[in-house]
């Protein structure tokens, strides 16, 4: 009997010639993640380069849940597959107020280290939103390029302008734009070197949101103190006031989320900036982040949206492939004889 033919996938041409992409989800929806990944590595212009990795510890974040920290093993494992894949990992953390007794944890920095030590592809970094982390990071790994997270942005006091992101730009590999800022030209212009500046192409958050580093404040607050309840209510009471996470398309402009269209990143391509990322971090569940990168990745012109279903279709169906293996409650385990 012959095997089972390949589903066949059009090849699509890329609408962001030379565009390096970036998608969230590592050390979270790796499953997903890494199907369609390869999925989309088979396609002409369609594949992924990095995935960015949170790890739950006293330097990243959690929107919701504030999950515990992972085992040893499976976040080295983590790495050396998506190493295989031929993907960079960019090791996120996104915490910019990390209490001082916190900057010395041996977790993450063993993270850091590990992170290095499997960079066999040359591609993985690490990105912060704390400057006094990343100094600390820079003595440690001095080889391992350190990028700034877009929550180093949202925490500053000041106004944003050109001059601060270019003076960044003297003390980081690489910056993520605000979210915000990707719709202001008086900054984008003014910025010096476009090829260094990644965008969030998937912000759900109101491009005027007032609350967006109370928000913050307080998922720190809870990464310290998981169980307090005071804390959450306050997350609660946040959200509900302010309606930042549930925009809707009836509101005004000027209410709009962060979700950058495709006329605006076409824009921003024409512009020089080549660097884009699908983050993962402000939802809930899986599903709504492999929509978002077949979303974001595939073009959407009238005459390929044809094929752009088939290749959504083809993908989402990678899941329900037969396994080689099943599942066991002894994965974790392993026997031997040995004494």
């Amino acid at each position: 009997m012959t095997a089972p033919a390949e589903p066949l996938a059009p090849r699509l041409p890329d609408y962001l010639p030379g565009a390096c992409w970036t998608v969230g989800g590592g050390l979270r929806f790796d499953r997903g993640v890494q199907t369609i990944a390869s999925f989309l590595g088979k396609i002409s212009g369609a594949g992924l380069d990095r995935v960015q990795a949170v790890a739950p510890c006293a330097w990243s974040l959690d929107w919701y849940v504030q999950r515990r920290p992972l085992a040893y093993n499976d976040i080295c494992e983590a790495f050396e597959t998506y190493a295989r894949m031929g993907m960079g990992v960019v090791l996120v953390f996104d915490n910019p107020w990390i209490p001082q007794e916190s900057m010395a944890d041996p977790y993450g920095l063993s993270l850091v280290q590990e992170l290095y030590k499997r960079d066999r592809i040359r591609k993985n970094a690490v990105c912060v939103a704390c400057d006094a982390l990343a100094e600390q990071l820079r003595a440690a790994c001095p080889h391992l390029p350190i990028y700034c997270h877009e929550n180093r942005l949202v925490a500053e006091q000041g106004r944003r302008s050109p001059r601060l992101y270019n003076s960044l730009l003297t003390r980081y590999r690489r910056i993520t734009l605000h979210p915000a800022d990707a719709a202001r030209p008086a900054i984008l212009s003014a910025l010096e070197d476009p090829a260094r500046i990644d965008i969030v192409v998937n912000d759900s958050c109101l491009r005027t949101c007032p609350v967006r580093r109370e928000h913050l404040q307080l998922l720190a607050a809870l990464r310290r103190s998981p169980y307090d309840t005071t804390l959450m209510a306050q997350r609660a009471s946040l959200i509900a006031r302010t309606g930042c996470m549930n925009p809707q398309p009836g509101q005004p402009a000027q209410n709009a989320s962060c979700n950058i269209p495709r006329s605006e990143l076409a824009q921003l391509h024409a512009a020089g900036f080549r660097s884009y990322i699908i983050q993962s971090q402000l939802f809930r569940n899986e599903m709504t982040l492999l929509w978002d990168i077949l979303q974001c990745r595939l073009p959407h012109t009238p005459e390929q949206s044809n094929k752009m279903a088939l290749i959504a279709n083809s993908a989402m169906a990678e899941f329900g492939k037969p396994a080689g293996d099943l599942p066991s409650g002894l994965r974790q385990f392993s026997f031997s004889n040995i004494e």
